[in-house]
């Protein structure tokens, strides 16, 4: 294994570095923060360094001739959502190593398996049960230890859950956007019941679904139903006087078009729309019967718009949920909520990190 330490001007230049010397394939093993120059350590420059290591030292840039593309920066929260991404994928590339480097001495356990059938990545299963006993050698009623040690382990990777904040004074503005047939106009509804009668804040709904009469007009019927006032939008200017136009409010929602993740002008388009307020609070709307791979490209693509929280729908449809612990492993997102059903405004909840490990963990 080769290691080599990098030292640049900030963790991006860092990255570059690490991928010109080192391949696509090398990990991160440690970072830190320094000041360079200065007087006894005052009004030095602030720099970064990093120590990389990369498992073959035959796998480097000058033989593979892999061309490192970086894009360019264009704004802080950019370049935050890029590095976070960046260390996610780095650390993704560890685990797999050190996968492999486990297979060869540990067989498949039970636990193993059981995680793997429901969908959970093998890197992310043999980091859940490393440590843990055989079921095999423990009898009697101690069986039950393990299975419990394991789902105590699966509910601190989901223990990150946030809800949408809402206070009496001052107005929160909420999004939600994501791939087509996620439910996310049924999820805005249920959101605006919840809040505006169960809570009994002033919330407004607006849309920026204008592909999809049908949509304008479901989210009219629960405006009326549930007594808040509904706007459409056409354009970034007309969601921006929306916006100050219902600055009185509490929560405003806003319900925007599914955009397909392989679409780059629509999600610019989206990104455009959302960038009239950097305040804007983005969850990106996810259906659990997604498969993995898909909600993968998914969250890769719509990372444009830098979505902070993950809501999840159709729970009750899905035959496994592996794939929620997967991308929240790998990404650096809350959990917000769940949805159960179509019942309005019924079928939501916040996610419990408890609840959601055993339905994971079902057989």
């Amino acid at each position: 294994m080769k290691v080599k330490l990098f030292t640049a001007q900030n963790m991006a230049e860092a990255m570059i570095q690490v991928k010109q010397d080192l391949g696509r394939e090398a990990v991160i093993l440690h970072t830190r923060r320094f000041r360079k120059g200065g007087i006894m350590g005052f009004f030095g420059k602030e720099m970064v360094e990093v120590m990389a290591a990369v498992d073959s030292p035959a796998a480097t840039p000058a033989e593979t001739k892999v061309p490192v593309v970086m894009p360019a920066i264009a704004s802080d929260d950019t370049q935050i959502t890029a590095l976070q991404l960046e260390m996610s994928n780095m650390r993704k590339m560890m685990e797999q190593m050190l996968c492999k480097l486990s297979k060869g001495d540990k067989q498949s356990s039970p636990l193993m398996d059981l995680l793997i059938k429901n969908d959970i990545e093998p890197a992310i299963a043999a980091n859940l049960v490393k440590g843990l006993p055989d079921e095999k050698s423990i009898v009697g009623s101690d069986q039950g230890i393990v299975h419990k040690l394991l789902l105590d382990r699966i509910s601190n990777y989901l223990r990150k859950v946030d809800g949408i904040d809402v206070t009496s004074a001052g107005c929160k503005a909420v999004a939600l956007i994501g791939p087509t047939g996620v439910g996310k106009t049924t999820t805005i509804a249920k959101l605006a019941a919840n809040f505006a009668l169960k809570e009994g804040y002033k919330v407004a709904l607006v849309t920026a679904d204008t592909y999809r009469i049908a949509a304008v007009e479901q989210l009219k019927i629960y405006g009326d139903i549930i007594g808040v006032p509904i706007e459409i939008v056409y354009s970034p200017d007309e969601l921006k006087a929306a916006l100050y136009r219902h600055n009185d409010k509490n929560l405003i929602l806003i319900d925007t078009a599914g955009r397909s993740p392989s679409n780059q002008y629509q999600l610019a388009e989206l990104q455009a729309l959302l960038s009239v307020d950097p305040y804007i609070e983005t969850h990106l709307v996810l259906s659990t019967t997604t498969k993995y791979k898909d909600a993968l490209e998914i969250v890769n693509k719509f990372s444009i718009c830098s979505p902070q929280k993950f809501l999840f729908t159709k729970v009750d449809e899905a035959s496994n949920l592996g794939t929620i612990l997967n991308l929240l492993y790998h990404f650096p997102a809350t959990l917000s909520y769940v949805t159960t059903g179509q019942s309005v405004p019924d079928d939501i909840e916040l996610a419990n990190s408890n609840k959601l490990a055993n339905m994971i963990l079902r057989n």
